[in-house]
C-alpha cells in the first residue's frame, strides 16, 4: 500500500507537483526556472530560494529593505530584519504548498523588485498575485510585464484558471493592478489592532467608518 506521502502526491495536480519541485530545488544562484519578461527580452523572473540553508543573502537583504520601505502597504506592519526575513522564507514560505516568491532581474543582473503567488487552492484552480513590491529602480512598465508573465505561467503551467489579488484601498498599487488587468469585485472594511512589535489589519465587514478596506480584484488573462 502507498504511504501517506505517496498518496498525497498521487492526489495532487500536475501543477502542484511542478510548483513543489521548483521550491525544493531552487538554491541561491541556481533558480531552476527563468520566466522571460518583455518582447524584446528586458528581464527575467526567477524563484526566490527558500530551502533552509540555501537562501540568497542578497535576496534576503533586498526583501528586508523593500518591505520596510513599503510597510504601510501590508496587512502586518512591523520593522523587518534580515534574520527575520531569512527565517520567514525558510519557514512560513517554504512550508506553504501554495506560496512562492519570484525576483525580477534585469538582463544585467540588477534585482529591481519581486512578485509572487499565494493562497493557491490547487483543486479549485485558484491563486492570487501576492507580495508584489517594486524596488524603485525598475524601468517603466517592467513590474507590470513581470507580473503578467507570472500570471500567464500560473495559468498555463500550473493550471490556475482563476487569478485574483487583494490589496489595501489606501495602497497606490490599486491603480497598478487595474492597469495590469485586475477588476475589482468586492471591498471589505479592515481595522487595525496593536500587537507586540507592530500593527495587524484584519477584515471586519461590520466596521463603520473604517480607515481602509481590502479590495478584492480578479484578473482575466487573455490567451496568447
Amino acid at each position: 500500500m502507498p504511504n501517506a506521502e505517496e498518496a498525497a502526491m498521487s492526489a495532487s495536480t500536475p501543477g502542484q507537483q511542478l510548483f513543489a519541485a521548483i521550491k525544493q530545488t531552487a538554491r541561491a544562484g541556481e533558480p531552476g526556472l527563468l520566466l522571460p519578461v518583455g518582447q524584446p527580452l528586458a528581464a527575467v523572473v526567477r524563484p526566490i530560494a527558500t530551502v533552509p540553508g540555501h537562501t540568497d543573502a542578497v535576496d534576503v537583504r533586498l526583501l528586508t529593505e523593500w518591505r520596510n520601505r513599503h510597510v504601510k502597504s501590508f496587512l502586518t506592519e512591523f520593522v523587518s530584519t534580515p534574520e527575520r526575513t531569512a527565517a520567514w522564507l525558510a519557514g512560513a514560505v517554504h512550508e506553504n504548498p501554495g506560496k512562492m516568491l519570484f525576483m525580477v532581474e534585469t538582463l544585467d543582473g540588477e534585482r529591481v523588485g519581486h512578485v509572487g503567488l499565494g493562497f493557491i487552492d490547487w483543486q479549485r484552480g485558484y491563486g492570487e498575485a501576492d507580495a508584489i513590491v517594486s524596488g524603485g529602480s525598475s524601468p517603466p512598465g517592467l513590474m507590470k510585464a513581470s507580473l503578467l508573465a507570472l500570471m500567464h505561467w500560473a495559468r498555463d503551467a500550473l493550471g490556475l484558471q482563476t487569478l485574483a489579488v487583494r490589496v489595501r484601498s489606501d495602497n497606490p498599487a490599486v491603480d497598478f493592478y487595474r492597469k495590469v488587468g485586475f477588476q475589482e469585485y468586492q471591498r471589505v472594511p479592515i481595522v487595525a489592532s496593536t500587537v507586540p512589535g507592530g500593527v495587524d489589519w484584519k477584515e471586519d465587514p461590520h466596521a463603520v467608518g473604517a480607515p481602509a478596506s481590502l479590495v478584492y480584484m480578479q484578473l482575466h488573462v487573455p490567451r496568447a
